[in-house]
C-alpha cells in the first residue's frame, strides 16, 4: 500500500474541513458514530468554497448509527482539486448530527 496522510477531525460536524488543498487520491477512512441515527460525512473534491445543503457532495458516507466503519485501500478515488468534507444528518442536509463524528481521513 502506498503512504497515505491520516487527517483527524474530533467531534466533527457541519464546519466545512479542508482536508487536501492538491490534487491526490482519497485512501480512506476510520470513523465513530456515535449518535441513535446514521451520519453522513459529505466529501467534496474541490478547492472552492462549499455551502452544505448548495453545493453537490462529491460523494457521501453513510455511517450506521451507534457505530463505527473503516476502509482503507491502496487504490483510493482520484481528487482532481483536493478534498474538503462535513458531517450532517441527511446526505445533501446542513443539518449537524446532535453528537458529532470521531473521524479520520487518509489521503495521499
Amino acid at each position: 500500500m502506498a503512504f497515505a496522510t491520516p487527517f483527524s477531525y474530533l467531534a466533527q460536524t457541519t464546519t466545512v474541513r479542508t482536508v487536501k488543498t492538491t490534487p491526490g487520491s482519497f485512501k480512506g477512512y476510520f470513523v465513530y458514530n456515535p449518535n441513535a441515527t446514521v451520519a453522513y460525512i459529505q466529501m467534496f473534491d474541490t478547492a472552492s468554497a462549499v455551502t452544505l445543503g448548495t453545493t453537490a457532495p462529491t460523494f457521501v458516507i453513510p455511517i450506521p448509527a451507534t457505530s463505527g466503519a473503516n476502509v482503507l485501500t491502496d487504490d483510493g478515488i482520484t481528487l482532481s482539486q483536493g478534498l474538503k468534507l462535513a458531517v450532517t444528518t441527511t446526505a445533501t442536509g446542513s443539518t449537524a448530527p446532535s453528537t458529532g463524528l470521531d473521524l479520520c481521513v487518509c489521503c495521499e
